[in-house]
């Protein structure tokens, strides 16, 4: 498989971005700030347009996911509320808003396939299931014992699971509001230094249906953490692990997010040591070869990655080497500066054909 991607134009906010999702028409571009909004661009103008932030949060929004058919974007805190946007208008209202949806960290929501429900997790262990119409309780589940990072919908039956801190999957029972069983990527996972180091990062369903796939880290130390970035796959039907996957050397440290592309190989990007990141392409046919089939290594701190719906253009979000605000750089007055996270979004690089003669 020959195929090779090339930055294309990289819009950008004055705050730290995090996790950017296109539009369900791909028309806008949506993602989570440090500020507390949510900023979105208008893809279909010749640049890339910041259009006015979504307000109402208290904390850093990490959390976003857009509904499947209709234009809804519903978030989540670091503070733990969640809301639900219609994003397409000017000055978008709530829709419904739930102050403490979780105590405290909201980390991960997941639309159901119809978009007719939704899943929330956080920092209080405790997975959530609301009505997306109008953000109703249906369900609590209780059984992780530590902070429960990311949640995610099998597309083939709705079945939903959610991944810890510690490395622990489990597959929910809707209607027990029981763990059903577990899966074990405990490798994801370190003690050290009176520190909690790693935990499932993200996670995906190959098209199928059939595997899970688990990233986050092998972790080395705490500190300033190092690791393995790795990517785990599951069988569906016994909870074995079928696939595992270094993406890199421990200062490339932790997969931050997975995505398939149209094409069937997997994506995935690393972030590491400060300025280090890379988005590799995989081939899940051949589990014999290390050697991604294509891969960037000039990215800065990935964070996430999302696929537009024409199954071409490629987002990315990432970093911007030197801007931490860590001593390094100040304005004319002396003040430090906050870091910006350009989104990059990358087309495929494909050689220009002649014009007709």
């Amino acid at each position: 498989m020959d195929i090779k991607y090339k930055p294309h134009i990289a819009p950008s906010a004055d705050r730290q971005l995090f996790n950017a999702k296109f539009s369900h028409d791909g028309n806008l571009l949506i993602a989570g700030s440090y500020q507390g909004d949510i900023r979105r661009f208008d893809l279909t103008t010749e640049e890339p347009t910041e259009l006015s932030p979504i307000g109402g949060h208290h904390g850093w929004v990490q959390a976003i996911a857009v509904h499947p058919t209709e234009n809804i974007l519903i978030s989540g805190d670091s503070w733990g509320k969640l809301q639900a946007h219609d994003y397409t208008q000017p000055e978008p209202a709530p829709i419904w808003s739930i102050e403490q949806a979780h105590d405290g960290w909201l980390r991960s929501i997941a639309f159901s396939n119809d978009g007719q429900w939704l899943a929330t997790c956080g920092k209080d262990q405790v997975v959530r299931v609301f009505q997306t119409k109008n953000g109703k309780l249906q369900h609590e589940l209780k059984g992780h014992d530590a902070d429960v990072y990311h949640v995610s919908v099998r597309p083939l039956d709705n079945a939903l699971v959610s991944a810890d801190a510690l490395g622990k999957v489990i597959h929910w029972d809707m209607k027990k509001k029981s763990p059903l069983r577990e899966f074990d990527a405990s490798e994801t996972f370190l003690a050290h230094r009176l520190q909690d180091v790693g935990g499932v990062q993200c996670m995906i369903f190959s098209h199928d249906s059939g595997t899970l796939l688990v990233g986050g880290t092998r972790p080395k130390n705490g500190g300033t953490v190092q690791g393995i970035p790795i990517a785990i796959g599951f069988s569906w039907e016994s909870t074995e692990q079928t696939f595992l996957r270094e993406l890199g050397t421990t200062s490339d440290c932790y997969c931050e997010d997975l995505a398939f592309h149209p094409q069937g190989f997997l994506m995935a990007v690393t972030s590491g040591t400060p300025g280090t990141g890379k988005l590799q392409f995989i081939d899940l046919e051949k589990q014999d070869s290390e050697d991604p089939i294509f891969m960037l290594t000039n990215l800065s701190n990935c964070h996430s990655l999302d696929v537009h719906p024409d199954g071409k253009m490629i987002a990315v979000t990432t970093t911007v080497r030197g801007s931490n605000g860590n001593g390094r750089k100040v304005d004319a007055d002396g003040n430090y500066l906050g870091n910006t996270s350009p989104i990059q979004l990358l087309v495929p690089d494909v050689p220009e054909q002649p014009p007709n003669s």
